[in-house]
């Protein structure tokens, strides 16, 4: 129940209109042990409303440790050598970002926490 409601919310706060969860996914949520409990299972949801690009969230939309196969776009490493200025990491940062989203401006600006004009602005090396 909670998941479903946690779908809603997040569904209206980001414009979405997905169906539900698959079967494995819905299987994966109620077998975790939810060592976070209630703000866990919530951040979850949200980050799988915000991620897929499907109707429905599946398996593949959540974290590993809840049962998701592969790394997820917010579980990847991004590296850059030590000395380089801020602003090039930033730049880096947002197009490896952009990179992941698939050129989604939109949701790599949420993932970063950042406005989407502050990507444009990054990106033509403006402060």
């Amino acid at each position: 129940m909670l998941a479903h409601y946690f779908l809603e919310i997040y569904n209206r706060r980001n414009g979405k209109e997905l169906e539900g969860f698959t079967p494995e996914a819905m299987k994966a949520l109620l077998q975790h042990h939810w060592p976070g409990n209630v703000r866990e299972l919530e951040n979850v949801v949200e980050r799988a409303v915000i991620l897929t690009r499907r109707s429905t969230i599946g398996i593949e939309d959540l974290p590993r440790e809840i049962g998701g196969e592969e790394e997820s776009l917010l579980e990847q490493s991004f590296t850059v050598p030590v000395g380089i200025p801020l602003e090039e990491v930033e730049r880096r940062l947002i197009e490896e970002t952009l990179k992941r989203t698939k050129g989604d401006k939109s949701l790599a600006a949420r993932l970063l926490g950042i406005a989407s004009r502050t990507i444009y602005r990054k990106l033509e090396g403006k402060p």
